[in-house]
């Protein structure tokens, strides 16, 4: 992976984004099986056991990023865009925080964030840490303004440390419209969620992200190994 031209490339320890898989692990919806069933076979050398494990997956639990097609009919699937759609430079930002709170974008441009066109931004809440628990359904979330602050700024990869980037799913009127998600992805703004609780470690910092996620045929997401590491001496404002 090389930066572009006039960006440094991060050369720090890479740091994995990603939470671990597990049977018991959260998923938006109750009907999202997740199930690891190991199986011995017989072939395999004297004296050794060849284990091989049969997995059950929704392509929306854990860290995963979501394609066009998750919200939108005849949108790309997520084997259709190009490996430059999930690696790259971008900001980590520090939003953390507690409760059912948005981040708006009166709150972002007092940032004065250094979000760059082409960037992939990351969104620390510090909910990583409450994954698995039940805190981790109360989370923050982006407010719809800031949504289209991103796309102004012409960044290509949205993420969070928490089950979606709208409002959580126990807080939704019925009527909701998941502005965040209907405002980038039919931009082909791709979205990564449940990012791990190593998050907090870049906060406030430029970094190189790669988030190529599984190549699933026809898939309206995949579940992606994020890793990310900081690029040094630069900060984000």
């Amino acid at each position: 992976m090389s930066a572009p031209v006039g960006r440094p490339a991060g050369t720090g320890e890479w740091v994995d984004l990603a939470q671990p898989m597990y049977e018991q692990m959260p998923r938006a919806l109750p009907e999202s099986q997740v199930c690891f069933t190991p199986q011995y076979i017989e072939t395999g050398p004297p004296g050794s056991a060849v284990r091989i494990t049969h997995l059950t997956l929704s392509t929306h639990v854990g860290t995963h990023v979501d394609a066009a097609l998750h919200f939108l009919p005849g949108g790309r699937s997520i084997e259709q865009y190009p490996v430059d759609a999930f690696v790259g430079p971008g900001i980590v930002v520090d939003a953390r925080r507690e409760g059912v709170v948005p981040v708006t974008r009166a709150e972002i441009e007092a940032m004065d964030l250094d979000a760059r066109a082409g960037d992939i931004v990351l969104f620390c809440f510090g909910y990583g840490r409450h994954f698995g628990t039940p805190a981790y359904r109360d989370h923050p979330y982006l407010g719809d303004d800031t949504a289209d602050w991103l796309v102004e700024r012409g960044v290509k990869l949205v993420g969070v440390d928490t089950t979606t980037p709208d409002l959580g799913g126990a807080h939704r009127p019925p009527d909701y419209a998941y502005p965040v998600h209907m405002t980038l992805l039919p931009r082909d703004i791709l979205i990564i969620e449940h990012l791990g609780p190593r998050l907090e470690e870049l906060v406030g910092r430029r970094v190189e992200v790669n988030a190529v996620p599984l190549p699933i045929r026809s898939g309206d997401g995949a579940p992606a190994p994020v890793i990310a590491r900081a690029v040094p001496d630069e900060e984000i404002r």
